[in-house]
């Protein structure tokens, strides 16, 4: 059971959104629909790679219904490029970037030519009738292609193909290598999948010519983001721009700005006069939304007879697929910066090529390249484990970092905040019998059966705050207690549906001492919440909690000192529950929070000099523990906070079909001080299934064309409940010294360390067959021709 901290922190609260949605009144965007409305639509290219030679849309245009055909050579003389996200990225190269396609295609399904119409149907014909000329150029689809001499250019003024170039490293790489008994070489192959969200992206646009005000219903994580980067683009005043996060249905970081389609939409509006709406395809989706996880790793680790790891050496090679200013170079970085993982590794040199190829952009998706890190310090675990013939748990229990060791700072300059790894790895090992599952395992052997326990253990930096961008490690909340003494929150973080929201509103509750049903909180609106930045590595029960405690609190002393007057005590005497205040040894003498904000609003003459008008706050709460300014050795700290867990799965493995059916699944999580514990449960078996889904079912595969074969859910498979195992999950509370509650936030964890247990399960499985798994997914091909190498 979760320690209770109030009546509300660490209870199960329902969501706040949930009648709404359970009764089908939930709003998302494709549910905005306003008079005069008119839709866009793409034609999207054909071609991995081709210079766009000719655009006939004469038919098009001269169709009924049809308001406007736009094409990248126009928009490029009317907008500006879109900004980048992370500014002056060193060893990053830039190309310009618009809407649509400018003079070339660089992947199959980029946008060409945008149409707009007065309905969807005239919209489809009038994209059919469009003829687009190409003159095809060599495709690049591999980056071991791309990165050889003489590879067709996707960008030719960068002169080759590698789009992100640098080195991580910390420790004496050199000397660890010296001292090592047995080295390591292994590669590692982890390969293209994305995420699947409800709910498409979406944008509706409403341009007013009087007011010239802007507003857009985006179904995006990061409003005000968002709103800037469309200033910029439209080169139009902020001020005058609002966007609105209605319902989302789902974000998983694919919805953090920014998309071509993202600065097209309200660019129409404005240059139509109509509002303007595009929802987007499943199709588009699979072909032009953001990619995510493709890695190769070329390790060398240096060890010790004993089992201890003293360094890792490695060759990173990422498919970033075309450029755009968003976030494939940062997750390189954050796989690098990670990769010892929760393990005293003190020395590492990460060598890192992020490479352009003729696919769609290498973007956010849970996990934001923890999940790759963790399946290679997981790997190396196993893999020393298994040329040592030492106990996977024993060669880790070896390296983890101990309990007053915190805070830690990696070699790589990651500094995590606290933990208790032994005895969460420990209880993890007693929970799921793994111990005595080798008993189990041989029954099952007997039978014809094929069992396998494997083990991971999950470091999840959380609170992501990168130098000179919209990442940053701070957010807002302001409180405001009407005259009637209920109360109104405004967030700068949203939620996509996870309840974020709610959360804030239990922390509020607990914090002012009254019920959860008298707060309302508004969240994703930018013209009524302050500059916040949105939903994004689990940053919600970090500096979303701690900026509402800190509002709730500084509001709570004001009503105090307002009560002490009216009571004529001392603000020490007093206590707050149900929404009043009382005197301590007198409770018969109190005031309601209705009569206190009622003095407040009528009276303020009547009270001290020391008490300003109105009962509203609002505070920024910015995390310590993140470094910006480079130490003596270059470093900086991008992640104030570090949950972890440790997941344990035991499966089957099929040999005369290579099927791998999960069997039981343990997770052992600590994610600090718990705000709602059904919350943290639903984010962890919601992350597991994402990592259930890239472990074994979903690939983004393309052809040699530069075509993706898997661009429906008919040939892209993800998981149902069929297919996810009931999930035991156990907590361990090791409260963050850097968050006023010691939360540390849940939101990615679950997704990371799916693939490094199936794997390490299937092998134990295969025990065997002496298999070594390098490379993902775990598809059944694979598992068979892996146990037919003999």
């Amino acid at each position: 059971m979760v320690e209770s901290k109030g009546m509300y922190i660490g209870r199960y609260v329902p969501k706040i959104d949930d009648p709404l949605l359970l009764t089908g009144k939930g709003v998302f965007v494709d549910d905005i629909n306003l008079p005069n409305m008119v839709y866009v639509g793409f034609l999207r290219s054909p071609y991995a790679h081709a210079v766009i030679k000719r655009i006939d849309a004469k038919d098009a245009t001269s169709l009924r219904g049809v308001l406007g055909v736009f094409t990248g050579y126009d928009l490029k003389k009317m907008l500006k490029p879109y900004p980048p996200f992370f500014k002056d990225f060193p060893g990053l190269k830039y190309a310009e970037c618009y809407p649509l396609a400018v003079d070339k295609v660089r992947f199959v399904g980029e946008p060409v030519v945008a149409v707009v119409a007065e309905d969807r149907y005239i919209l489809q014909d009038a994209i059919e009738l469009i003829d687009v000329q190409y003159e095809p150029l060599p495709v690049v689809t591999g980056v071991e292609q791309a990165m050889r001499e003489g590879s067709p250019l996707i960008y030719p003024e960068w002169g080759d193909n590698i789009m992100f170039r640098f080195t991580v490293k910390g420790g004496d790489i050199n000397m660890a290598f010296d001292q090592a008994d047995f080295i390591i070489k292994e590669k590692i192959e982890i390969h293209r999948y994305t995420g699947t969200p409800l709910e498409p992206r979406g944008y509706v646009a409403k341009y007013d010519p009087v007011e010239k005000y802007l507003t857009i219903w985006a179904s995006t994580q990061q409003p005000h983001p968002f709103r800037t980067m469309i200033s910029i683009m439209l080169d139009f005043p902020e001020n005058k721009i609002r966007v609105i996060q209605p319902n989302v249905g789902g974000g998983f970081g694919l919805k953090t700005p920014v998309y071509p389609e993202e600065g097209l939409i309200p660019f129409l509006a404005m240059k139509l006069n109509r509002p303007v709406k595009w929802i987007e395809t499943r199709r588009e989706h699979m072909v032009a939304t953001g990619h995510a996880r493709q890695q190769t790793h070329y390790l060398e680790v240096a060890c010790k007879n004993d089992g201890t790891v003293l360094g890792i050496k490695d060759k990173m090679i990422v498919d970033l697929g075309v450029f755009f200013p968003t976030h494939g170079q940062m997750q390189m970085y954050v796989t690098a910066k990670h990769i010892v993982g929760p393990y005293k590794i003190k020395h590492v040199y990460v060598d890192g090529y992020g490479v352009a190829t003729n696919k769609t952009y290498y973007y956010a998706y849970r996990g934001f390249g923890k999940e790759a890190a963790n399946l290679v310090y997981e790997r190396i675990m196993d893999l020393v484990a298994k040329k040592l013939q030492m106990d996977r748990v024993e060669v880790r229990l070896k390296n983890l970092i101990k309990k007053d060791e915190f805070p830690y700072k990696t070699p790589t300059g990651a500094v995590y905040d606290s933990g208790d790894y032994e005895t969460v790895l420990k209880k993890a090992v007693e929970i799921s019998g793994y111990h005595s599952f080798k008993f189990r395992k041989e029954e099952e052997k007997k039978k014809g059966h094929h069992i396998g326990i494997g083990i991971s253990f999950v470091l999840e930096p959380s609170g992501a705050s990168v130098p000179d961008s919209y990442t940053q490690g701070y957010d807002v909340t302001t409180i405001r207690m009407d005259p009637s003494g209920k109360v109104v929150v405004l967030t700068g973080i949203t939620s996509p549906g996870t309840g974020n929201e709610t959360a804030i509103a239990q922390v509020v509750a607990d914090q002012l001492g009254m019920s959860i049903n008298d707060i309302e909180v508004v969240q994703g609106d930018t013209a009524v919440c302050p500059y916040g930045l949105g939903n994004f590595s689990s940053r919600a029960a970090i500096v979303g909690v701690s900026s509402a405690v800190m509002a709730a609190r500084e509001l709570r002393s004001k009503i105090l000192k307002v009560a002490a007057h009216l009571l004529e005590a001392s603000t020490n005497d007093l206590e707050i529950h149900d929404s009043k205040v009382f005197v301590k040894d007198d409770p018969s003498r109190n005031v309601s929070f209705r009569d206190i904000a009622s003095y407040v609003y009528k009276n303020i003459y009547l009270l001290p000099d020391n008490i300003e008008p109105g009962l509203e706050v609002t505070k920024y709460f910015k995390t310590p523990n993140v470094y910006h300014i480079p130490d003596e050795e270059g470093r900086i700290n991008t992640y104030p906070i570090y949950p972890y867990a440790v997941n344990i799965a035991v499966v089957e493995v099929e040999t005369d079909t290579g099927v791998v059916k999960i069997l039981e699944y343990y997770v052992v999580s600590d994610c600090g001080t718990i705000i709602n514990p059904k919350f943290v449960e639903g984010q962890i078996v919601g992350g597991i299934a994402q990592g259930i889904g890239g472990a074994l079912y979903e690939e983004l595969v393309y052809d040699e064309n530069g075509s993706l074969l898997t661009s429906s859910f008919m040939d892209y498979l993800i998981p149902s409940s069929l297919e996810i195992p009931n999930i035991q999950i156990f907590h361990h509370i090791t409260p963050s010294p850097y968050t006023l509650l010691g939360s540390k936030g849940a939101g990615e964890g679950g997704a990371e360390g799916v693939s490094s247990v199936l794997i390490s399960a299937v092998e134990d499985a295969l025990e065997d067959y002496n298999i070594k798994i390098t490379k993902t997914p775990l598809k059944p091909d694979y598992i068979y021709r892996l146990t037919k190498i003999i």
